[in-house]
C-alpha cells in the first residue's frame, strides 16, 4: 500500500549515528535515530529527544574531563583506593554511566558541518538547520499535508530501526571512542504502518497522533505519512496502555505465565504542532 509513498520521501530520509562508551568495562554501545528535512535549505526536524545528545556529548565530555582532571591530582598512597572510590561517588559515576557520547548526521551534508539546533518550548520536537561546506547529500524534501489524519486511518513510518553500523572503536591511546573510515557505516530503512487510534490532548491542542503498532526507538523523528506521500507527523516515542485486566497465556511448550494486558502503542508529534512551529521559526515548508 505504501510502496510508493515510502519510495517518494526516502531521499528525505536521514539516520543520525550515536556511540555511547560506558565508564565500568569501556563497552561502546550504538545507537540511532531518524531525521527529514523539509526544505531544500537544509532544515530538518526531529525529535526533541533525538537533538537533547548534541547538548548531551559536550556535556557529558566535560564530566569526564573533570573526573580525568581530578583523579590524576589524588595521591598514589595507601589510600588512592578509597579516595578514588569517593571521587566516582561525589561525581555520581556508576557501572553503567555514559562518559562519552559521539554522533555523525549520515548522508546529510558534505565536508564540515554547522548544526543549529532549535527545540520546541513545549512538545518532542526539534528543527536541525545544517550548514554544509560542500553542500548537501540529501535528494528531496517532504511535503506535508494540508489537514491532520482523521480516526481509523492506516499510516506509515520510514525510517531507522536498528544500529547497523559497526565503524567505530575505542581509541585507546587518545583515551576517546571514534568513528572510523573502516566497517559497516550504513543502517537499513525501514518502514511499519498503522492506525490512528486516537488524538492526544494537553487541553490546549491536540499536540499528538496516536497508532498501533510501536516501533523500535530508532524511529523516533522519522515522518508518518499517508498512502500519497504527504506527512502527517513525527514518531516522538512510545505509549503503553494498561488493560486493566491480567490474562493468564500458555506458551506451545505448555508453560504457563501471565499477560498484564499492555496495548503498545506509537506516540507521533501532530502536523498542526510541526507546521505551526516551522512558521514560528521562518522556515519554508511545502503543502500538497
Amino acid at each position: 500500500m505504501f510502496k510508493n509513498a515510502a519510495a517518494s520521501i526516502s531521499g528525505a530520509v536521514r539516520p543520525m549515528h550515536v556511540i555511547r562508551r560506558r565508564f565500568s568495562d569501556n563497552a561502546i554501545l550504538p545507537d540511532i535515530a531518524t531525521l527529514f528535512f523539509v526544505n531544500e535549505n537544509g532544515y530538518a526536524v526531529t525529535s526533541k529527544r533525538i537533538a537533547n545528545i548534541i547538548k548531551a556529548a559536550s556535556n557529558t565530555d566535560q564530566m569526564y574531563r573533570t573526573y580525568l582532571e581530578k583523579r590524576s591530582n589524588l595521591s598514589r598512597d595507601e589510600s588512592y583506593r578509597f579516595t578514588l572510590k569517593r571521587l566516582e561517588n561525589d561525581m555520581k559515576l556508576t557501572k553503567d554511566s555514559i562518559i562519552q557520547i559521539r554522533y555523525a548526521f549520515m548522508g546529510c551534508g558534505a565536508g564540515k558541518m554547522k548544526i543549529e539546533c532549535i527545540p520546541h518550548p513545549k512538545y518532542d520536537l526539534a528543527i536541525l538547520h545544517f550548514v554544509a561546506e560542500r553542500g548537501y547529500l540529501y535528494h528531496d524534501h517532504v511535503t506535508f499535508a494540508a489537514e491532520p489524519p482523521k480516526q481509523g486511518e492506516t499510516l506509515c513510518r520510514l525510517g531507522f530501526s536498528l544500529p547497523e553500523f559497526r565503524n567505530f572503536r575505542l581509541n585507546e591511546q587518545a583515551d576517546e571512542i571514534e568513528f572510523t573510515d573502516t566497517g559497516k557505516n550504513t543502517s537499513s530503512l525501514f518502514a511499519l504502518d498503522g492506525t490512528v487510534t486516537r488524538f492526544i490532548s494537553d487541553g490546549e491542542r491536540a499536540f499528538a497522533i496516536e497508532t498501533t503498532n510501536a516501533g523500535p526507538a530508532g524511529l523516533n523523528g522519522s515522518p508518518l505519512f499517508d498512502v500519497q506521500g504527504r506527512v502527517v507527523g513525527m514518531q516522538s516515542g512510545i505509549g503503553v496502555m494498561l488493560l486493566g485486566a491480567d490474562i493468564k497465556m500458555e506458551t506451545p511448550n505448555h508453560e504457563s505465565f501471565v499477560d498484564h494486558g499492555a496495548l503498545h502503542l506509537a506516540v507521533h508529534t501532530h502536523l498542526d504542532v510541526i507546521k505551526d512551529f516551522l512558521h514560528a521559526q521562518n522556515v519554508t515548508f511545502y503543502e500538497a
